[in-house]
């Protein structure tokens, strides 16, 4: 039988897994001769806050509280 995760480990191997690729995309937008360079704060915001609600939805008791906020 497959031993399932618990629920912060696969909240964590998803924060994981979208550090490296956030950092890709900045990158990425940084670098090209196009002029996009003002879309790298706006890309980061949106990868953070979707982070935030990932974490917030992986852990239950922080949950109301941060979608408050939004």
């Amino acid at each position: 039988m497959i031993k399932r995760r618990s629920r912060i480990a696969r909240t964590l191997v998803i924060v994981g897994s979208a550090a490296p690729s956030i950092i890709d995309g900045a990158r990425g937008l940084w670098r090209s001769e196009a002029g996009r360079k003002w879309l790298v704060p706006l890309v980061v915001f949106l990868c953070v806050t979707g982070l935030v609600l990932v974490i917030a939805a992986g852990v239950e008791a922080l949950a109301p509280f941060i979608y408050a906020i939004f």
